[in-house]
């Protein structure tokens, strides 16, 4: 059985565990998918806040709208003739102006939520283009997944069918040997020797032995430096 087999075994695992780490890797969506609930919680507490405000608005809408009426009546009375008492009228007098004083202070208090609701508009805006455009970059990043998972899954299948064939051309003794070294080493289990150099620890290969690995192609051998098996490439 030429040690080929077991360094093209060696290349095929190699390979295989690089698919592996690659598919693990790929991006599912998972950082925009967080973006994107950040964004949205953010856009819904808006939203809420804007709806409180706008809620404010209306009841102060209204109670200008009683107070303006209280102080119409009581101005109409005031007028009218029919009150004649001093005290009475200067009592009338004095609700007038409170309650010109408070709807003084509703009405300012309308001007400072109007300003706050012009405010959270453009944050609703901002919050929803954001939305959108991280939504946007989410769908393009899951297309992206999906079409790098189906092309990475094929080469994983082609892969693991290229170590069945080699490995069936193995001896199962030695498939354990080469399983425990790799295991031991890194995951390199064998090496080629280059200009009488292991390329596994670049200790040099006694000549002899350089010379029987290229004679005889099934002669199994470990360097001496690092235990790795050792191959002649053509």
């Amino acid at each position: 059985m030429p040690t080929s087999h077991l360094y093209e075994l060696q290349q095929v695992d190699v390979a295989l565990v690089s698919a592996l780490a690659h598919r693990q890797n790929l991006n599912d969506g998972t950082p925009q998918r967080a973006t994107a609930a950040l964004v949205a919680d953010r856009l819904q507490a808006v939203q809420q806040e804007a709806a409180a405000v706008q809620s404010r608005l209306r009841s102060l809408d209204l109670e200008i709208q009683s107070v303006q009426a209280r102080r119409a009546k009581l101005e109409a009375d005031m007028y009218s003739g029919r009150i004649g008492n001093p005290k009475e009228l200067a009592a009338m007098h004095e609700d007038v102006s409170a309650l010109g004083r408070h709807k003084a202070h509703l009405e300012d208090e309308v001007l400072g939520l109007l300003e706050q609701a012009e405010d959270l508009d453009r944050q609703q805006r901002e919050a929803q283009a954001e939305l959108t455009a991280v939504e946007a970059d989410l769908a393009r990043t899951l297309d992206e997944y999906r079409r790098a998972v189906e092309a990475t899954d094929q080469e994983i299948a082609a892969l693991t069918a290229r170590r069945q064939h080699v490995a069936a051309q193995v001896d199962e003794g030695l498939i354990r040997r080469y399983d425990r070294l790799r295991e031991q080493k890194g995951g390199v289990a064998v090496v080629a020797v280059r200009s009488g150099v292991c390329d596994g620890c670049h200790v040099a290969i006694p000549h002899r032995l350089v010379s029987r690995l290229e004679r005889d192609p099934d002669l199994i051998a470990a360097c001496d430096g690092c235990g790795r098996i050792l191959v002649i490439l053509p």
